[in-house]
Protein backbone atom coordinates (compact mmCIF):
# COMPACT_ATOMS: atom_id res chain seq x y z
CA UNK A 1 0.00 0.00 0.00
CA UNK A 2 3.07 2.00 1.19
CA UNK A 3 4.40 1.68 -2.15
CA UNK A 4 1.31 2.91 -4.27
CA UNK A 5 1.52 5.92 -2.28
CA UNK A 6 4.98 6.52 -3.27
CA UNK A 7 4.50 6.02 -7.17
CA UNK A 8 1.91 8.78 -6.50
CA UNK A 9 3.76 11.43 -5.24
CA UNK A 10 6.54 10.10 -8.05
CA UNK A 11 4.01 10.63 -10.71
CA UNK A 12 2.92 14.23 -9.17
CA UNK A 13 6.33 14.85 -8.87
CA UNK A 14 7.27 14.19 -12.60
CA UNK A 15 4.08 16.05 -13.60
CA UNK A 16 5.19 19.35 -11.63
CA UNK A 17 8.67 19.14 -13.66
CA UNK A 18 7.00 18.52 -17.22
CA UNK A 19 7.30 15.13 -17.38
CA UNK A 20 9.47 12.55 -18.00
CA UNK A 21 11.80 14.02 -20.88
CA UNK A 22 11.92 17.28 -18.01
CA UNK A 23 12.65 15.31 -15.13
CA UNK A 24 15.39 12.77 -17.04
CA UNK A 25 17.43 16.36 -17.52
CA UNK A 26 17.31 16.53 -14.13
CA UNK A 27 18.34 13.08 -12.14
CA UNK A 28 21.00 10.64 -12.99
CA UNK A 29 17.98 8.04 -14.73
CA UNK A 30 16.27 8.21 -18.22
CA UNK A 31 12.53 8.40 -19.03
CA UNK A 32 12.22 5.05 -19.13
CA UNK A 33 13.22 4.10 -15.63
CA UNK A 34 11.28 7.06 -14.43
CA UNK A 35 8.97 5.24 -16.07
CA UNK A 36 8.89 1.99 -13.81
CA UNK A 37 8.89 4.59 -10.68
CA UNK A 38 5.04 5.71 -11.77
CA UNK A 39 4.12 2.05 -12.86
CA UNK A 40 2.05 0.73 -10.23
CA UNK A 41 2.95 -2.62 -11.90
CA UNK A 42 6.59 -2.61 -11.85
CA UNK A 43 8.13 -3.77 -8.61
CA UNK A 44 10.83 -0.68 -8.38
CA UNK A 45 10.05 2.16 -6.46
CA UNK A 46 12.79 5.44 -6.77
CA UNK A 47 15.97 6.06 -4.72
CA UNK A 48 15.89 8.26 -2.44
CA UNK A 49 18.51 10.77 -4.41
CA UNK A 50 16.28 10.94 -7.25
CA UNK A 51 13.64 11.03 -5.17
CA UNK A 52 15.19 14.31 -3.72
CA UNK A 53 16.27 15.55 -6.57
CA UNK A 54 12.36 15.13 -7.90
CA UNK A 55 11.02 16.93 -5.13
CA UNK A 56 13.62 19.72 -5.25
CA UNK A 57 12.86 20.78 -8.78
CA UNK A 58 9.12 19.86 -7.96
CA UNK A 59 10.04 22.76 -5.37
CA UNK A 60 8.40 20.75 -2.48
CA UNK A 61 8.68 17.29 -0.97
CA UNK A 62 6.00 15.35 -2.27
CA UNK A 63 7.82 11.79 -2.72
CA UNK A 64 10.03 12.14 0.54
CA UNK A 65 6.82 13.43 2.38
CA UNK A 66 5.08 9.63 0.73
CA UNK A 67 8.49 7.70 2.01
CA UNK A 68 8.11 9.32 5.79
CA UNK A 69 4.58 9.04 6.32
CA UNK A 70 5.23 4.87 4.96
CA UNK A 71 7.35 4.75 8.20
CA UNK A 72 5.04 6.18 10.15
CA UNK A 73 6.33 10.36 10.29
CA UNK A 74 5.56 13.23 9.09
CA UNK A 75 7.63 15.59 7.14
CA UNK A 76 7.61 19.63 8.84
CA UNK A 77 10.05 21.87 7.73
CA UNK A 78 13.30 23.13 9.23
CA UNK A 79 12.67 26.73 8.39
CA UNK A 80 9.93 28.86 6.84
CA UNK A 81 10.65 28.11 2.80
CA UNK A 82 7.42 29.89 1.39
CA UNK A 83 7.01 32.83 -0.40
CA UNK A 84 6.98 35.05 2.36
CA UNK A 85 4.12 36.90 0.88
CA UNK A 86 1.08 35.91 3.14
CA UNK A 87 -1.78 36.40 1.12
CA UNK A 88 0.00 33.71 -1.76
CA UNK A 89 0.60 31.54 0.89
CA UNK A 90 -3.32 31.72 1.84
CA UNK A 91 -4.19 31.56 -1.46
CA UNK A 92 -2.45 28.24 -2.07
CA UNK A 93 -3.62 26.89 1.43
CA UNK A 94 -7.01 27.71 0.11
CA UNK A 95 -6.53 25.74 -3.08
CA UNK A 96 -4.45 23.18 -1.26
CA UNK A 97 -8.03 22.65 1.12
CA UNK A 98 -10.29 22.71 -1.93
CA UNK A 99 -8.84 20.01 -3.54
CA UNK A 100 -8.70 18.19 -0.62
CA UNK A 101 -12.68 18.79 -0.78
CA UNK A 102 -13.29 18.23 -4.14
CA UNK A 103 -11.10 15.16 -4.00
CA UNK A 104 -13.22 13.66 -1.27
CA UNK A 105 -16.68 14.41 -2.72
CA UNK A 106 -15.83 12.74 -6.22
CA UNK A 107 -14.40 9.84 -4.41
CA UNK A 108 -17.69 9.44 -2.46
CA UNK A 109 -20.04 10.13 -5.24
CA UNK A 110 -20.63 5.60 -5.96
CA UNK A 111 -20.44 5.61 -1.65
CA UNK A 112 -16.76 4.57 -0.91
CA UNK A 113 -13.45 5.66 -1.54
CA UNK A 114 -10.88 2.94 -3.31
CA UNK A 115 -7.08 2.87 -2.81
CA UNK A 116 -6.52 4.93 -5.58
CA UNK A 117 -8.72 7.81 -4.55
CA UNK A 118 -7.51 7.77 -1.00
CA UNK A 119 -3.96 8.53 -2.09
CA UNK A 120 -5.33 11.17 -3.96
CA UNK A 121 -7.40 12.77 -1.00
CA UNK A 122 -3.83 12.38 1.38
CA UNK A 123 -1.74 14.40 -1.22
CA UNK A 124 -4.14 17.25 -1.14
CA UNK A 125 -4.13 16.71 2.60
CA UNK A 126 0.19 16.64 2.43
CA UNK A 127 0.12 20.04 0.04
CA UNK A 128 -2.53 21.26 2.58
CA UNK A 129 -0.42 20.55 5.51
CA UNK A 130 3.22 22.12 4.08
CA UNK A 131 1.62 25.64 2.90
CA UNK A 132 0.14 25.62 6.21
CA UNK A 133 3.46 24.95 8.19
CA UNK A 134 4.81 27.81 5.90
CA UNK A 135 2.44 30.09 6.96
CA UNK A 136 2.66 29.28 10.51
CA UNK A 137 6.51 29.87 10.42
CA UNK A 138 5.75 33.33 8.76
CA UNK A 139 3.37 34.03 11.98
CA UNK A 140 5.73 32.97 14.35
CA UNK A 141 8.60 35.03 13.03
CA UNK A 142 6.29 37.63 12.82
CA UNK A 143 6.28 37.29 16.81
CA UNK A 144 9.31 36.69 17.42
CA UNK A 145 11.21 39.42 15.53
CA UNK A 146 7.79 41.72 17.09
CA UNK A 147 7.15 43.38 13.95
CA UNK A 148 4.26 43.53 11.39
CA UNK A 149 4.88 42.06 7.99
CA UNK A 150 4.50 43.87 5.07
CA UNK A 151 2.62 42.55 2.55
CA UNK A 152 1.80 45.61 0.24
CA UNK A 153 3.10 48.95 0.10
CA UNK A 154 1.28 51.76 0.84
CA UNK A 155 1.78 53.64 -2.38
CA UNK A 156 1.69 50.49 -4.32
CA UNK A 157 -1.21 51.96 -6.80
CA UNK A 158 0.70 55.33 -6.87
CA UNK A 159 1.66 56.11 -10.42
Amino acid sequence: MHVSAIKTATQGAIKIIGGCYAAEGISRVGRSQLGEYQNRNSQQVVPVDVAIELDLSAQEPLILTAMAHAEGFRLMPVSFSGSGHIPKDMAQYAKATSDVLQDALNALVDGQVDVQEAHAILSHIQRARMVSGQIEAALHKIIAENKPHIVASSNAGAA
